[in-house]
């Protein structure tokens, strides 16, 4: 065999271009390997996100909060402090408020309108995992926070969890996040298989509607969502289901806004199936007219399940193997339960222990009792709310026959109302 320099200069010259071009192709793949960070705004990219899970290991287990039947993570994002992030399967990419962006040092204020921007390459950290995202985008979440009563620095979406298997015990507040290559489900819960439309995981079910029959249906997954069953716009207007339940009342989804014809209704379904679990009772939200659908939900859904619905399960979300596991816990045989004083209620960041009224729904008792929007909660029964949490107003708000005194701030004066609560649906 001959010798490298025994071959003619021409045929030499050649080689040595091939193993020159074979080299750089060898360090640009080792060079985006590279997990070094970029902390440039750049808009998104298309490529996924890189798992790294702490000492080699498969699992990571993760103490969170929940709030209105919400799951906040704590992730620390590029090396900050810990930031509170809403668990959202039905978002495709991730998010970070623009503001709680600023307070870490990832974004300027002054860059420009932060809106279309993204922080490259984010670095997601939570206790035993780290995730890196080829994108964070910049958002806002300010009125979310407010209506939630919980901050929300950013949103956890399908980019950032949807190469793992993540369970959520929402009884023992705790998320789990496994490795697909080593997760094996031995419990008893019911098997479901799912689709991934967007990245969103998307399950057949049934609903009975009262006055309208039977339907089938894709319904999303959505963890981010509280109500337990919203239809989607172009769904309940093809099957005529706005307004087809015997009692509804209205369902404001932006607090500011008291436009009757933006505002949706809820109101009570027979019963919701999906797999052999059936759901008796339950409360939907109906679109308003002038709704439409968002831009990141295919059209062929019907609509989604939210928190609501979810928190009576421990919840297993197989993203690789396209498998759904959901084991009933003790709260599986409540009976759904909607506010009973006509209430609709804001947390005053950043604290969230101030509560403002944002909106009276007509005809109920807190119209009865003379309550308006803009009064601020001072007491209930006597008791202040200065150290509360609009959870447990909410709880406190949905106990039927029970008589409050609410003692509110208006105008500078402090007005004393009693509600007696009933079921508007």
């Amino acid at each position: 065999m001959r010798s490298f320099r025994h071959i003619p200069a021409n045929i030499a010259s050649r080689l040595s271009y091939l193993l020159l071009l074979f080299l750089a192709v060898l360090w640009g793949g080792l060079a985006r390997t590279n997990f070094a960070k970029n902390q440039s705004l750049s808009s998104p990219q298309q490529s996924s996100a890189a798992v790294q899970f702490a000492l080699n290991g498969n699992v990571a287990q993760i103490p969170v909060e929940i709030s209105d039947d919400l799951v906040f993570l704590p992730v620390g994002v590029d090396g900050g402090r810990p930031s509170w992030f809403l668990l959202d399967t039905s978002r495709a990419t991730s998010s970070i408020d623009d503001i709680r962006a600023a307070a870490l040092g990832l974004y300027a204020p002054g860059s420009g309108n932060p809106a279309g921007k993204a922080i490259s390459n984010a670095t997601l950290d939570f206790p035993g995992l780290r995730i890196t995202v080829p994108s964070l985008a910049l958002e806002s979440f300010g009125d979310l926070s407010s209506r939630i009563g919980h901050a929300v620095d950013g949103v956890l979406g399908a980019d950032a969890v949807g190469q793992l298997v993540v369970a959520i015990s929402y009884d023992r507040q705790l998320v789990r996040f496994y490795d697909p290559k080593s997760f094996q489900y031995y419990a008893l819960g019911a098997r479901l298989p799912f689709q991934l439309l967007g990245g969103v995981p998307v399950i057949e079910a049934k609903v009975s509607v009262p006055h309208r029959g039977t339907f089938h249906g894709l319904f999303s997954i959505a963890t981010g969502q509280t109500e337990a069953i919203q239809f989607a716009p172009h769904f309940a207007s093809s099957h005529d289901l706005r307004g087809s339940t015997e009692r509804t009342i209205p369902f404001f989804p932006d607090t500011t806004s008291s436009d009757s014809d933006s505002a949706g209704r809820l109101g009570r379904l027979h019963e919701i199936q999906f797999g052999k679990i059936t759901l008796s009772d339950p409360i939907a939200t109906f679109p308003g007219k002038s709704a439409h659908s968002e831009a990141h939900a295919p059209s062929d859904f019907a609509g989604s399940l939210g928190g609501e619905i979810l928190d009576r399960f421990n919840v297993y979300i197989d993203y690789p193997a396209h498998l759904l596991y959901l084991e009933p816990n003790k709260h599986f045989p409540d009976r759904f339960v909607e506010d009973m004083s006509g209430l609709v209620l804001v947390a005053i960041p950043p604290a969230f222990h101030a509560f403002e009224v944002a909106q009276v729904i007509p005809k109920s008792p807190a119209e009865d009792a003379g309550m308006a929007a803009g009064d601020m909660i001072e007491k209930i029964d006597g008791n202040s709310m200065s150290e509360g949490t609009l959870d447990d107003i909410r709880a406190l708000l949905r106990q039927n026959g029970i008589q409050h005194v609410l003692t509110v701030r208006r105008n500078g004066k402090l007005i004393t109302f009693t509600l007696t609560l009933k079921p508007m649906l």
